[in-house]
């Protein structure tokens, strides 16, 4: 049996780097029809991370029942741990898979 509850406490932050990748496959599968492969896995993993970025900021600033225009949600710093290591680790691992595909196409 697998303990879900202790999976979402502990390794949420693996889902959503899974999530972000799928999520970059996905648009950069739709945006190959426009651009060159580089140029449009780039793109894909860009998109996934302002998702990520959009979604945490959303998630903080219902949180924090903040009025629009929503502006002080950009203020990452203030998020609470759990948005944190929701929104870096994937943006962590989405940069450094775009820095791995500009390389291996500079060659």
């Amino acid at each position: 049996m697998i303990d879900w509850t202790y999976l979402q406490q502990n390794f949420d932050w693996l889902g959503h780097i899974v999530e972000a990748i799928a999520i970059a496959m996905v648009f950069a599968l739709a945006a190959m029809i426009f651009y060159e492969r580089r140029v449009a896995i780039l793109i894909g993993l860009a998109f996934a991370a302002g998702h990520f970025h959009g979604r945490e900021k959303r998630d903080y600033e219902i949180s924090v029942h903040m009025p629009p225009p929503h502006l002080d949600g950009y203020m990452i710093w203030r998020w609470s741990w759990d948005q944190a290591t929701d929104f870096w680790p994937v943006a962590l691992v989405l940069f450094a898979l775009s820095l791995v595909v500009y390389w291996r196409s500079r060659r």
